[in-house]
């Protein structure tokens, strides 16, 4: 059985959105959030550590305009996924844009 189908059996074809809070969120809705990351998790991925070393060329390129989806879909995908990354992500964009 795919992870998939797995998190629809588990919880339904419907998945309710995890609340945005970190620490208030219940046991079920920790759960949740958990089983739809593993959902989502590729036969290829990035580490914290790798995505942080490609950090600035992406900032880079998406304050250029470029696609950086379609260029750097694995960095992408990773900061779909992680929020401690998301967030330098934004930062750096913060601060980027703020020289501009």
């Amino acid at each position: 059985m795919k992870i998939k189908q797995f998190i629809q059996r588990l919880f339904g074809s419907k998945q309710r959105k995890p609340s945005s809070g970190g620490t208030s969120a219940n046991p079920s809705e920790k759960m949740q959030k958990m089983m739809a990351m593993l959902s989502a998790t590729r036969e290829e991925e990035l580490t914290c550590d790798e995505v942080f070393a490609l950090l600035d060329q992406f900032t880079e390129l998406a304050a250029q305009g470029e696609d950086v989806a379609k260029l750097m879909p694995l960095v992408q995908h990773h900061l779909d996924m992680c929020d401690d990354c998301r967030e330098e992500y934004k930062v750096l964009k913060s601060i980027l844009y703020g020289a501009a």
